[in-house]
């Protein structure tokens, strides 16, 4: 609540008096019982409100349009509360020095400063977050990551905290990622978090379902052509799949540069193991013999440019938010 504009003027005077080197000051007496829990200091809305009240004799809802007013900052209201306010403190006994001296205090507070109950739920939440974060660092980051996706630029900080933990963050894979951000435990028993399909700019959640789906069902895939055979590529066009690849989720099966160059091929063969799979021509292999498949189509990828270092991390920092 502090660490809001006005208060945030007056840190080192409440830790100050709050360690008891200084001593707390008020302006007067009836001020004391509104800001002795907070040292002297306007920290809530809720004390501007209860200042505008006991001084000058406002009632809530009153004392509230004030805060309002305050925090519009517009020059031709704020006369007018101001007026207000003083009047309504002299009515109290208030010398008119006092009242403006309040009002010139309060000013700065009322548009910016948290209330109470505000406060005390954001402090909750920071506290519950910062033990998920020491104790349950990978869980904690991994639901982070994945809170992020669709803004890259949270996404991009997420990770940096990953690498300040010493928490690897792995690419994008085919075989190996999930819809959202996942956690992948290696050989050495050392957990990773696993970048998810979904966070890739240009690729739709509902062709991610699809595609993990058919892989659930079939396990991994060991080919670009098992990939094109097995696997629910309906919902990518070509835009998706090109950023599959420029992440490099499909290493596995070439290098990008290649895949990009064969872009086309790989999406007709998709397409016409999809038909055969509607027709029912797989049916009939499996019939001809136990566990018999109609032999898998070849692709032949293209020869494409080779793509350099830099250009790969162009490409994921456009389509990850990050360079991996």
């Amino acid at each position: 609540a502090l660490y809001r504009p006005g208060p945030m003027d007056h840190i080192e005077t409440f830790i100050s008096a709050k360690h008891g080197k200084t001593t707390v000051k008020y302006l007067d007496p009836i001020l004391k019982d509104i800001l002795d829990e907070t040292y002297g200091v306007i920290v809530y809305q809720d004390q501007v409100l209860e200042i505008v009240r006991a001084m000058a004799g406002y009632s809530l809802g009153q004392a509230d349009i004030v805060r309002k007013a305050m925090g519009k900052k517009i020059a031709s209201v704020m006369a007018q509360e101001r007026e207000q306010f003083l009047k309504g403190a002299e009515s109290n006994g208030f010398s008119n020095q006092l009242a403006t001296q309040v009002f010139a205090l309060i000013e700065p507070f009322a548009g910016y400063a948290f209330n109470k109950a505000h406060s005390v739920s954001y402090a909750v939440i920071a506290y519950w977050t910062a033990y998920f974060k020491a104790n349950y660092s990978v869980e904690y980051l991994t639901a982070l990551l994945s809170s992020h996706i669709g803004v890259n630029e949270r996404i991009a900080v997420a990770v940096r905290e990953c690498l300040h933990m010493n928490i690897a963050v792995l690419p994008p894979d085919i075989n190996r990622s999930n819809v959202e951000f996942t956690i992948e435990r290696g050989n050495d028993g050392v957990q990773s978090i696993r970048f998810g399909l979904k966070a890739i700019k240009n690729v739709g959640e509902g062709a991610v379902n699809a595609l993990i789906k058919s892989r659930d069902n079939h396990e991994e895939f060991d080919s670009l052509e098992e990939l094109c055979r097995n696997a629910d590529l309906s919902g990518f066009n070509r835009r998706a799949l090109e950023s599959l690849i420029k992440v490099g989720a499909l290493d596995g099966f070439g290098d990008r540069g290649s895949l990009l160059a064969s872009v086309s091929r790989i999406l007709s063969l998709a397409q016409k193991e999809s038909r055969l799979q509607y027709s029912g021509q797989t049916a009939m292999f499996e019939l001809m013999g136990d566990g018999l498949k109609e032999p898998l189509s070849q692709i032949e990828l293209s020869i494409g440019e080779e793509v350099s270092g830099r250009e790969k991390m162009a490409w994921e920092r456009e389509l990850l938010g990050v360079s991996l």
